[in-house]
């Protein structure tokens, strides 16, 4: 890296962990540059606001979590597949931090940009990859991918997943209810959609794996109810 580009990574990881310590809303400009001894204008050299701090950081952990899944090594495409999926979003133990970050800020109705900006770096990233894994799906059989670019349908399908869980979570908070069964209801019906447009066996899908993330859903929620 360049010296130019050590210095913005240093903010943004700088900022991550303020918001994930403090809030997004509760942590400021002055707090960041506070933490890495810099000054304002070298601040404003990279970025012109926390919001855009935001999107940076968001961007960086979609490449991160991409790059992770690259390293993943599987022995089969329907694995590889699982893999993708399990990669393109952020439900897993070690983001319960980011998790509730980001999910505050849908509470308060401050997550556009945020969405915007993960989604635009999962299209980059991650769909070119799916589209290549359901190609090869396709042609060994393991799926049968009968309309023209339905590929587009199931990546913005995934994408609504991912939201609809999150509001989910934000509902039990709010609601003062435990997330297991909503959770899983949600899980099990985006398996049976993508097992469905993409004619695999039942079972094949995991998207998310719901052993090890209900416990961490469950704290998520009970952290949330202390914002509602």
């Amino acid at each position: 890296m360049r010296k130019g580009e050590v210095r913005r990574q240093a903010i943004v990881d700088a900022a991550r962990e303020l918001f994930c310590k403090k809030g997004y809303l509760e942590t400021t400009v002055d707090d960041i540059l506070s933490e890495l001894n810099c000054s304002k204008g070298s601040f404003y050299h990279y970025f012109d606001s926390k919001l855009a701090v935001l999107q940076a950081i968001c961007e960086s952990k979609v490449q991160e979590s991409f790059d992770r899944y690259r390293q993943t090594r599987v022995t089969s495409t329907r694995e590889k597949l699982n893999s993708l999926l399990y990669w393109a979003q952020p439900f897993r133990p070690e983001e319960e931090e980011w998790l509730l970050v980001t999910l505050r800020l849908r509470m308060r109705g401050e997550g556009l940009v945020m969405d915007g900006a993960m989604r635009q770096s999962q299209r980059q990233l991650f769909k070119p990859e799916l589209e290549n894994l359901m190609l090869i799906l396709n042609e060994t059989g393991a799926a049968h991918i009968s309309r023209p670019r339905i590929e587009d349908v199931v990546f913005e399908a995934f994408t609504a997943f991912g939201d609809e869980l999150c509001e989910t979570i934000v509902q039990c908070a709010a609601q003062d209810r435990t997330v297991a069964h909503d959770v899983t209801q949600v899980v099990e019906a985006a398996r049976f959609l993508w097992e469905r447009v993409l004619d695999m066996d039942y079972g094949s899908m995991e998207l998310i794996k719901l052993d090890e993330m209900l416990p961490v859903l469950e704290r998520v929620a009970s952290r949330l109810r202390t914002t509602v």
